[in-house]
């Protein structure tokens, strides 16, 4: 006999519905909130200087109370209202930080982390190469160790060979 009975929702499942509507609206509340680029939260991604829809419903924090959730949890029958409410705070909050007089100094910020980035990028692909190069190198070498130890090997198997049929007074003239 089955726990529930046929379209019956467990409880476990209307309490996660009911956080995600209450994180969808604090998550509103807290974009509002936001007025500048120093009042963006921590834990919300941003891509570039605005935020976006796929951020807000991936940014997770305990210590504000929201919870992640997918894209298509916000956009069920169930949370319109929530959604609606959640677009428009995105909207605002882009609209004041476009406008934003320290919007500038951030951008000035970022091209300089750019060309940074570049930088650390270029001087990364360049130890890769001098790695590579070393290695080869190395390999060059104990490839060559290993042809010198077998030669070796043969010329004293050779000469023990020699010495077996000539005996020892030949090779100490030999020498």
């Amino acid at each position: 006999m089955t726990k529930y009975m046929i379209g019956e929702t467990s409880l476990a499942v209307k309490n996660k519905k009911i956080s995600i509507s209450t994180s969808m609206t604090k998550k509103s509340e807290l974009l509002d909130s936001i007025n500048s680029h120093t009042d963006i939260f921590k834990t919300l991604d941003m891509k570039g200087d605005l935020i976006s829809e796929s951020s807000v419903h991936k940014w997770n924090d305990n210590d504000l109370g929201i919870i992640s959730y997918s894209w298509n949890t916000a956009h069920a029958e169930h949370n319109k209202k929530q959604l609606v409410l959640l677009l428009n705070s995105i909207k605002k909050t882009n609209n004041r930080l476009s406008n934003d007089k320290n919007n500038s100094k951030k951008t000035l910020t970022n091209r300089s982390t750019d060309t940074i980035t570049k930088k650390l990028r270029q001087e990364n692909e360049e130890l890769k190469k001098a790695l590579a190069e070393v290695y080869r190198a190395y390999m060059h070498l104990v490839e060559n160790y290993s042809e010198d130890q077998i030669i070796d090997d043969a010329i004293r198997k050779l000469i023990l060979d020699q010495v077996k049929i000539l005996g020892q007074q030949r090779i100490w003239e030999v020498i």
